[in-house]
Formats: C-alpha cells, sequence, structure tokens
C-alpha cells in the first residue's frame, strides 16, 4: 500500500485517537448518567406509591379510632349507664388491637369519671384538660399531639382527643394509640433493606417510625430546615434526604393528610437503590480505562512506526470485538436494525429476552419482534422516537410490546438512538423486560384498595363506589341499598379454633355473599367480621329484603374448616337510599346503626333504617 508522509499519518492517527476518546467516555457519561436518573425516578415513583398506601393506611387509622370518640359522646348524650359504655369500650378494644387507654374527664375539675386500658398505660401530663376551645356544636375537631409518648414497656403512643359540651357540662375524650401497626404495614409491603415509613407532625416531630429508633421519636426526621419548610406549605413531594435517627441519606416521598395535621413519609436507600448501578459503572470504567489505554498505546506505536499499521489494526479488532462484549454482558436487551428495519446486531440479553437466538434474528424485519402501536410506518416511527430520545434523554424511554418466539407479548421499555456508519442511517435499541416491575406496581395499587385476606374491596374502595351511586342516583334517579352485616358468633369460632380457622371462616363468608349477590353488586369488608353490601338499582323494599334473607340462609349453612364444624349467623342492617341530601358516611351510620338493632333485637335477622334522621 502506498505509504503517506509520516507527519500527516500522525496527525491523522492522533485526531482520529483523540475524537475515539472522546466518543468513548462521552458515551459512557451520558448513557450511565441516563440508567442514574431512570434508576432514580423508578424509586421515587416506587416510594410515592408506598407513600399513597401509608397515607392511606393512616386516614383511616385516625378514623376508625376516632369513631371511638365519637360513640362516647353519643353515649354521654343519651346518658346511658356506665356499665353499657363499658361494654361498648371493651368491644371496640377487641376489635382495634392499637387503642391502647381511653379517658374520660370532667374539663372543669380535671377529675377522670371513666377509664379503660389493657394494661399500664402512660397518660400525658402536658395536656391542660382545663382548656377552653372555642369550637361550634357539641364536640370539637379531632386534636392530636405534637409529640409521641412512651409507655412503662417503652412503646411510642400517639395521643387523640376531643371536647365535648353537653348541657352545661364539658368533657375531655382522650385516647392512646400504639404506633406499633405501622411494622405490620412496612412488613406488607416489598421495600428494599433499610427501607423506612413513618409518621410526623406537620412541624415536621416524628411520631412513629419503622425501623423503631427510640432516640428519634419526638425529634425531627431531618435537620434540612428547607424539608422542614416544604413539609408546611406543600401536599406533598419527592426529595433525597439523610434522616436524624440513623444517618442513612434515602429517596424520600411525603404527603400531607386531608384535614390532619400529620405527613406519612416512605424512604428507600440511596446505598441499596444504586448498588448494582455503582458496580456496574466501576466494572464498566475499568473495562474503558483498559480500552482507552489500549487505543493510546496503539496511537503511540503507530506514531513510531508505520509498519505496525496491522497491528493497529488488530487492536481496532479487538475494540469492536470488546464493545460487543460489552452489549452482551448487559441483561437488557440490545438490538441494532438498519435504514430498512432489519436486524444487523442481536445481543445475548436480546436471546434471552425473546427466547429466540441470534443467528434466526439476523437479517429478520424489527416489527416480529417488537409491536409499534399507530398507523404510521416503522421507519418513521423509529426516526420519531430517536428523535425524542435525543432531545430529552433523562426521560427517553418508552413502552411498547414485546413479542417471543412463541408468539407471546410481554410488557418492554425501549429507548432508540440512530446514527450512521459508512454514510448509512442505523438505530440503536435498548429493550428491558418490565414485567416483573409491572406486577409489582399492580400488587401494591391492590393493596391500597382491596382486603388482604378475603380480596374484597376495602373501606375505601367501598367509599369510592358508594359517593359515585350517591351522586348517580342524585343526576338520573333511581335507588340502591346499603347494608351493613355483623357475623353472629364468629368471636366463639375464633377464640376457641384460633386465628387461622377464623381467618379461613372470613373467607368462606366472603366466597358465599359473592355467590349470593348480583356481580354488579359491591361486597366489601369493612372490619375484622364486619362486611358492607352495595346493591345497585333496587326496585323496592321487597328486593333487599329477599337479598338479606338469601345472605342469612347462605350464612346459616354449615361451615367445614380443617375438619371443624361452625355454625354462625348474621345481624344485617339495611337502608335504602333514594337520593336524600345526606353524605356517604351519614349513610354508613345508619346502616350500622340498623345493624347494632338486629343484634340488639335477637341477631340473626335484619333491620330496615327508618329514616335519614337516625344519622343526628
Amino acid at each position: 500500500m502506498s505509504i503517506k508522509p509520516f507527519s500527516r499519518v500522525r496527525l491523522s492517527v492522533c485526531a482520529l485517537s483523540l475524537l475515539l476518546l472522546v466518543l468513548s467516555w462521552g458515551y459512557f457519561a451520558i448513557s450511565f448518567k441516563r440508567d442514574y436518573q431512570v434508576i432514580e425516578a423508578h424509586a421515587g415513583q416506587h416510594v410515592r406509591v408506598v407513600a399513597l398506601g401509608l397515607e392511606e393506611y393512616t386516614q383511616r387509622l385516625f378514623q376508625t379510632h376516632d369513631m371511638v370518640l365519637l360513640d362516647i359522646r353519643n353515649h354521654l348524650l343519651a346518658a346511658e349507664p356506665l356499665e353499657q359504655l363499658q361494654g361498648m369500650l371493651d368491644n371496640w378494644q377487641n376489635r382495634l388491637p392499637l387503642l391502647g387507654a381511653l379517658r374520660i374527664i370532667d374539663a372543669e375539675t380535671a377529675e377522670i369519671l371513666f377509664e379503660v386500658t389493657d394494661g399500664p398505660a402512660f397518660w400525658p401530663d402536658d395536656i391542660n384538660y382545663q382548656a377552653v376551645d372555642a369550637f361550634e356544636g357539641s364536640f370539637s375537631p379531632l386534636q392530636i399531639a405534637e409529640k409521641p409518648y412512651r409507655d412503662q414497656n417503652g412503646d411510642n403512643q400517639i395521643a387523640i382527643w376531643r371536647r365535648l359540651r353537653i348541657d352545661k357540662r364539658r368533657f375531655f375524650v382522650v385516647a392512646l394509640l400504639r404506633t406499633r401497626g405501622l411494622s405490620d404495614f412496612n412488613r406488607s409491603l416489598e421495600l428494599y433493606n433499610q427501607s423506612a415509613v413513618a409518621i410526623l407532625y406537620e412541624s415536621g416531630v416524628v411520631l412513629a417510625r419503622v425501623p423503631t429508633a427510640k432516640t428519634f421519636a419526638g425529634g425531627l426526621y431531618a435537620a434540612d430546615t428547607t424539608f422542614v419548610s416544604a413539609l408546611k406549605q406543600g401536599q406533598g413531594g419527592t426529595v433525597q434526604l439523610t434522616a436524624s435517627a440513623d444517618g442513612v441519606k434515602r429517596i424520600v416521598a411525603y404527603r400531607k393528610l386531608a384535614g390532619l395535621p400529620l405527613l406519612v413519609i416512605a424512604g428507600v436507600s440511596t446505598e441499596r437503590v444504586f448498588s448494582d448501578w455503582q458496580h456496574r459503572l466501576k466494572d464498566v470504567l475499568i473495562i474503558l480505562l483498559v480500552v482507552s489505554f489500549a487505543i493510546l498505546l496503539a496511537t503511540f506505536l503507530l506514531v513510531r512506526a508505520l509498519s505496525n499499521i496491522e497491528q493497529a489494526e488488530e487492536k481496532l479488532l479487538e475494540r469492536e470485538s470488546h464493545f460487543r462484549a460489552v452489549a452482551n454482558s448487559t441483561v437488557d436487551a440490545v438490538i441494532s436494525v438498519t435504514h430498512e428495519q432489519r436486524v444487523q446486531f442481536w445481543s445475548r440479553g436480546a436471546e434471552r429476552i425473546f427466547e429466540i437466538a441470534g443467528s434466526a434474528a439476523q437479517g429478520e424485519l424489527l416489527s416480529k419482534y417488537l409491536h409499534f402501536p399507530g398507523e404510521q410506518g416503522l421507519q418513521q416511527t423509529l426516526v420519531e422516537l430517536a428523535q425524542q430520545g435525543a432531545a430529552q434523554p433523562a426521560d427517553g424511554t418508552f413502552e411498547v410490546q414485546g413479542i417471543r418466539s412463541n408468539r407471546w407479548t410481554f410488557p418492554t421499555e425501549l429507548s432508540v438512538s440512530a446514527g450512521t456508519t459508512g454514510g448509512k442511517l442505523f438505530y440503536t435499541l435498548i429493550v428491558r423486560d418490565v414485567t416483573e416491575r409491572k406486577a409489582l406496581e399492580e400488587r401494591i395499587r391492590r393493596l391500597a384498595s382491596h382486603d388482604n385476606l378475603t380480596r374484597l374491596p376495602n373501606r375505601s374502595l367501598l367509599m369510592d363506589r358508594l359517593t359515585v351511586a350517591m351522586a348517580q342516583v342524585r343526576r338520573q334517579g333511581g335507588q340502591f341499598a346499603l347494608l351493613f352485616l355483623d357475623l353472629d358468633e364468629f368471636k366463639p369460632v375464633n377464640d376457641s379454633h384460633g386465628h387461622d380457622v377464623g381467618d379461613q371462616l372470613l373467607q368462606q363468608v366472603a366466597e358465599r355473599l359473592l355467590e349470593t349477590l348480583r356481580e354488579s353488586d359491591t361486597v366489601a369488608r369493612v372490619g375484622g367480621d364486619e362486611f358492607a353490601m352495595l346493591l345497585t338499582n333496587v326496585v323496592d323494599k321487597n328486593t333487599i329484603t329477599s337479598a338479606c334473607v338469601n345472605i342469612l340462609k347462605a350464612l346459616n349453612r354449615t361451615f367445614v374448616l380443617q375438619e371443624i364444624r361452625a355454625q354462625i349467623g348474621g345481624s344485617i342492617g339495611a337502608v335504602l337510599y333514594t337520593g336524600q341530601e345526606i353524605t356517604g358516611s351519614d349513610l354508613i351510620r345508619l346502616a350500622d346503626m340498623a345493624m347494632y338493632a338486629a343484634k340488639r333485637s335477637g341477631k340473626n335477622r335484619y333491620v330496615f333504617a327508618q329514616s335519614s334522621e337516625d344519622v343526628d
């Protein structure tokens, strides 16, 4: 071959080497920065979903225990004997394991009129029981202590209270809630190691936290003043900060609870989130340093002796092989296609994800393995995706359907970049299988709206459907019925044979209710052994009566549980809604009162609510 002057060759080789180094390190920096941002975005989305679930859990927790305070107010208004109040509170305490203790105090004299505990309880001495609050009606809004209180066992408790005004007397009803229920919530999630969930007062003071840190409760979650200010101003957000309890830096999502001076926190350790990314970064960095050194060494040899040009070509071949090895080492699929959308390169990750060998995919059309929606051509689609990815490198991924060899489809996440080689355009696609992530997101969504034991809708989802049904009746006419069911003789079965048998009994009850009612009706579990049923498009009370009779017949049939035969019944409260101006909570309370009336009248029967005035 002809030899160019040495100086020109040296300049050309040096320029080429410099260009290769810049491209290699630039590609390395951009790709890993993009991976970092994608991982950070996924982790942020994950903790936001967890924070949303924790928000609903905490909202229901305080609403449920506030019902105890409101029940006490109803008993005091009715001037019922203390023996009945004792029985009601014992029932609440059996159903609410997080209710540690409860007191009724005369606000004028600070005299303790009534107290219920399940053991030694620590009562806060810094609450002014005689303080006079200005409030309308017979009771004040729910108030929550701004700091936690530790009982004799060293566990944290949260104090909640309401002030009551009955005739001329003022009362103070205070309850202590254990915070250990937060641990049960945390165990129900699939979070990373060093994850944390917490309940904060709006000032940033920690009321409850998992994992527990006894020296941390009562202090600020984080010393960052900007974060504390954000808690007071916003409804929610996602930040990275270091917790004061353990010094661990986390990606944290926080949400403000509607109507309460509380926030919930969910966080995952950045060290755990980016652990795999850091390992890959170190490995690829070492490889890239080796490649860079090889390029420099080849350049040095080429500059010194043009006769070593063959050795330089071998180095280039090594570099090409090395980049192929890097592409084959990633768990994602790396695919290169020509301008005609035919496969040129098919990585080992692609073989694993699509279950198709590289030799079989070579030269095939890309549409055989990826389904792009829309009516425009595949070529135009690739051009647009490449342009969007270049304009938004931090979020340049797209969801498309992958197609395996057996023609089964699965969800994938795709990024596209365009380039040219030899004057010809080609596209590089990085495809990631997101089947497991989609399944996890669906599971978290169901945890937030369904009961974990019976798979029925929970109270939150019931309230949503009830609100929609009420709005539809008011707008279009018609009527529906709300039934509240409490199982009779469930507690003896549960106490005699254990919680496993009790759980099986609840599951079989759920199955019988679903079999008895229509598919268009809603069956929800709203408490331990309490169920609610929303019957839509009800013609008249005879339809409701027929449904109640069928439900009681289904419950009266013998249940077989692990070779144990159990006989139970049920008490049903029913209310017919025809468009009255009441709220969903009032409608639930009306059905609940009718259910208790059925229990008082002998159980295993149903009672209709007489009128909406019963909720007042």
